[in-house]
């Protein structure tokens, strides 16, 4: 019996770990999802939809891809969260914060293979306060999918890349909003564009139904050799592979859709 309880409190810890394991590591983002790709600029706050992240998608509005049209997505930092090694000094507790501090680097992306998709970036609110755009937004291949900065000092347009697509190459730059005078901050809400795609992609076209064969009659008393030599077989009837490109918004924490605005 002892060692019956032995067994069942190893597992029980077993499974405790196993779960602060999980907790403590974001899930990656689904294809066909948006999302708001960010590091604050102390970057104790990041979340890029990948394994490892600070924050999961708990703290994002993320909105499905479907099609070209208008878009909003947000991300919230107010209900608080922490940074493994960020701990109280006096408490050993780790820290809590509900703001993240300016932006070190910021973008839309989404996961997967989208290769003429395009994202024009409406507009910037941050805590309620929209932010004046300074340029046009463009949209190329980064990290297993396509991303629009927001935000990013690092990056530079390159017209002559195959991969990028943007509205105005004269004005297009990584950097669409001055941070300059951006601080501590919890909300930023971005709305954009969707372009690029095609409105309709064209339904496979459907086999024909196979005719049915005429009954053949059955051989002649004694002619073996007929009924030996036919070799016919059924129809082929393969059936057509099927892409499946919705992205599910049932995140862990809770990610929400948010409805497309078709124009």
């Amino acid at each position: 019996m002892k060692l019956r309880k032995l067994f069942a409190t190893l597992a029980a810890s077993a499974v405790a770990v196993s779960t602060m394991a999980v907790a403590a590591y974001a899930e990656p983002m689904e294809q066909g999802i948006f999302v708001i790709g960010f590091g604050d600029a102390d970057w104790k706050a990041a979340f890029w939809g990948k394994d490892g992240d600070v924050l999961d998608s708990s703290y994002e509005q993320t909105a499905v891809l479907d099609g070209n049209g208008t878009y909003t997505v947000s991300l919230d930092l107010s209900s608080g969260y922490t940074n493994e090694g960020h701990v109280d000094e006096e408490t050993g507790e780790p820290t809590v914060y509900t703001t993240g501090n300016s932006i070190g680097a910021m973008g839309l992306h989404i996961y997967g293979e989208y290769p003429t998709l395009g994202v024009d970036i409406q507009s910037v609110t941050i805590d309620g306060v929209e932010f004046p755009l300074q340029g046009a937004s463009y949209t190329n291949d980064e990290d297993g999918g396509r991303r629009t900065n927001i935000y990013n000092a690092w990056a530079t347009f390159d017209a002559t890349k195959e991969d990028v697509i943007t509205k105005d190459a004269a004005t297009a730059t990584p950097t669409v909003i001055d941070i300059s005078s951006l601080g501590e901050w919890s909300k930023i809400e971005v709305t954009f564009e969707v372009y690029g795609l095609d409105e309709a992609e064209e339904a496979p076209a459907e086999e024909a139904p196979a005719e049915e064969a005429p009954a053949e009659e059955a051989p002649a008393t004694g002619d073996v050799d007929a009924a030996t030599d036919s070799t016919k077989g059924s129809p082929d009837t393969g059936v057509a592979d099927v892409a499946a490109v919705a992205g599910l918004a049932v995140l862990a924490g809770g990610a929400f859709i948010v409805a497309k605005k078709r124009k």
